[in-house]
């Protein structure tokens, strides 16, 4: 008697020895699975590994077909948003878990929780006639623990399969590109709609591996968890009782927080049949297998296409490629036709006679189509006072191409199509601050040159020059722009147009309301026959003084400009650098809505606060 209790009681402890080590080493061996998410040719992998088992550098080595693959990229799951994988634990709380068991179940998931990585998604789903989102996913250890401490009471049937489908929607739900369901259950599959084959064809659709863990009871048949485990490309675990629960769950969150992420760019060619092997040394080594595709297709398999290949992006590019060619092509079997422009040119400028070229012929169509636009006579005049050698027109058709070349190869290269089109809308928002900026410049060197070449002229007028005249000699040695606006006004006066109009053109055109002081002046002469040297000597003072006080107040207001340009790059510079060193801390801000939001805000507020400050220390002398 007594010799066969011993004999029992080796042999129940060897059943309870060899369920602990099948709970920890079926979970040492090393898998591979695709994610979905990688359009061909890029491809991506999931290489779990046994826990606790970090990759070195070089370790890992992959084969397409034989062939070892370039550039393998080897990212840890959770490392960053684009390699996040989500966990689900499914937890059965039918009737018959009720009491030390679910206790037990939920201990484990709480060691579960513990052994994962802190950044990668976890949820909780518990059923039992039907299913119950617990916790959706989240990585905040705050709710994990909350949701644990109150998973509800156990009660009703086992509606395992629905659990399980509803596990694998919420990994897709979340638009994460992959992750694990790990299916706790005392007994098999009762009152579910769902089937075993729709859970197994929705988790490899949605790149999710099935883990099962069977919990042995007076009911206990493994033959549905065990079915969805070899159908998910996951392993079965069984477990004698409840204690041995929560080791198995701990070493199953160890394993599945050390999953990777293989990334690399496939060279097979299309249509093939790909055997994908990884060797990892020192670990072992996995397979998957998979077939190049004819053509381009999403993750699922659909067909569909990204934005920038969107059937509305592809018709609006085409109809706007076609108008182009249609355009260029009826200004060519036109033939040449002269312009006000080039007619006027044959009289003012003898060196205008080569043949103009299909850039001119198009800018010269924009300016026809623009010219009745009311913002285009001051883009144009600001082309002009920037001093660019080309004319508005130019500008314009030379940006668009710009902007659509810089479209295609920002689309080509991130495969974003929204970022080619912001390029192509923000470029008209650039060309327009660029050539403000070059003018306003030029309006400054202008006025800063003003006094030295009135001057000039009042040196004239005392030598007996008139007023024309006088303007007219000081050209030779001025500097531009101060040469090109008055060369513009003694032209203007030539024409037969009043000098005071043209000087008064000038001064709208240069934003300087000393011009206006010698547009008044020539106003005077003409009409009362005033001393005009004695006269353009008070407004070379005058202008001097104007510029002596500027200069005082560009001094003193040059503190708050430095604040204003610091505090407006300072938090896009803080933003930016925390993305390159820290991006877990900042990734809430570009990947959540309330996120958004407060960029919005911020950005909002930088502008706002830009803005004021520029207010206050613009001061106009």
């Amino acid at each position: 008697m007594r010799g066969s209790f011993r004999q029992y009681a080796v042999l129940a402890g060897l059943a309870v020895l060899g369920a602990v080590v099948h709970g920890g080493a079926a979970h040492a061996a090393v898998s591979l699975s695709r994610t979905g998410d990688a359009p061909f040719p890029e491809r991506a992998f999931i290489l779990t590994v046994p826990q606790h088992s970090e990759l070195a550098p070089g370790q890992v080595r992959l084969t397409e077909n034989g062939r070892e693959v370039r550039q393998l990229e080897v990212t840890p799951v959770g490392a960053a948003r684009r390699v996040k994988l989500g966990v689900v634990l499914a937890i059965d709380a039918s009737s018959s878990m009720r009491g030390p068991a679910f206790d037990q179940a939920i201990q484990a998931a709480r060691a579960f929780a513990a052994e994962r990585n802190g950044r990668q998604p976890f949820a909780l789903v518990t059923f039992g006639t039907s299913s119950r989102v617990v916790l959706p996913f989240t990585d905040d250890e705050g709710e994990i623990g909350a949701a644990l401490s109150n998973p509800g009471t156990p009660r009703g049937g086992t509606s395992l399969y629905d659990a399980a489908l509803r596990s694998v929607h919420l990994i897709r739900q979340a638009k994460l590109r992959g992750g694990f369901v790990v299916v706790l259950s005392d007994g098999t599959d009762h009152g579910s709609s769902a089937t075993g084959n729709e859970v197994i064809s929705a988790a490899r659709a949605a790149n999710v591996k099935i883990y099962s863990v069977g919990l042995q009871s007076g009911s206990f048949d493994a033959s549905a968890l065990k079915r969805l485990a070899d159908g998910g490309g996951g392993e079965y675990t069984e477990a004698g009782s409840a204690d041995q629960l929560q080791e198995i769950y701990r070493s199953l969150g160890a394993q599945l927080s050390n999953a990777h992420v293989l990334s690399y760019r496939s060279l097979v060619d299309p249509g093939r049949r790909v055997h994908v092997e990884a060797v990892v040394a020192g670990l072992g080594t996995a397979t998957a297998d998979y077939r190049s595709p004819l053509l381009r297709v999403d993750a699922d398999g659909t067909g569909g296409r990204g934005t920038w290949d969107s059937p509305v992006v592809l018709t609006i590019a085409v109809l706007i490629i076609a108008g182009l060619f249609g355009y260029a092509l009826l200004l060519v079997l036109r033939g040449p036709r002269q312009t006000t422009r080039e007619r006027v040119a044959e009289f003012v400028d003898h060196g205008a006679d080569e043949e103009m070229t299909l850039t001119g012929r198009l800018a010269e169509g924009a300016e026809r189509s623009l010219a009745r636009a009311g913002w285009w006579d001051d883009f144009a005049t600001e082309v002009e006072i920037a001093g660019f050698q080309r004319s508005g027109g130019q500008v314009a058709v030379i940006a668009l191409g710009i902007a659509l070349t810089l479209a295609f190869l920002v689309a080509s290269l991130t495969g974003v199509g929204l970022a080619g089109m912001a390029c192509i809308l923000l470029a008209p928002i650039v060309v327009w601050v660029f050539v403000r900026i070059r003018a306003q410049r030029e309006r400054k060197l202008f006025g800063e040159q003003l006094g030295d070449h009135l001057a000039v002229v009042g040196g004239s007028l005392r030598v007996g020059h008139s007023l024309p005249a006088a303007l007219a000699a000081a050209l030779d040695d001025a500097p531009d722009p101060a040469r090109r606006e008055f060369a513009r006004v003694v032209t203007d006066e030539r024409l037969g147009r009043p000098i005071e109009d043209a000087l008064e053109h000038v001064c709208v055109r240069m934003d300087s309301r000393d011009v206006e002081h010698v547009s008044l002046l020539a106003r005077l002469q003409r009409e009362a026959g005033a001393d005009a040297a004695e006269m353009i000597d008070q407004v070379v003072a005058t202008v001097r003084e104007r510029q002596e006080l500027r200069r005082t107040v560009r001094t003193l207001t040059a503190q708050g400009r430095l604040a204003q340009l610091i505090l407006s790059i300072l938090p896009p510079a803080a933003l930016f650098l925390l993305t390159v060193t820290n991006p877990p801390y900042v990734e809430p801000l570009f990947h959540t809505s309330i996120g958004h939001v407060v960029l919005g805000i911020a950005a909002v507020l930088v502008v706002l606060g830009s803005l004021a400050i520029k207010r206050i220390v613009a001061i106009k002398v």
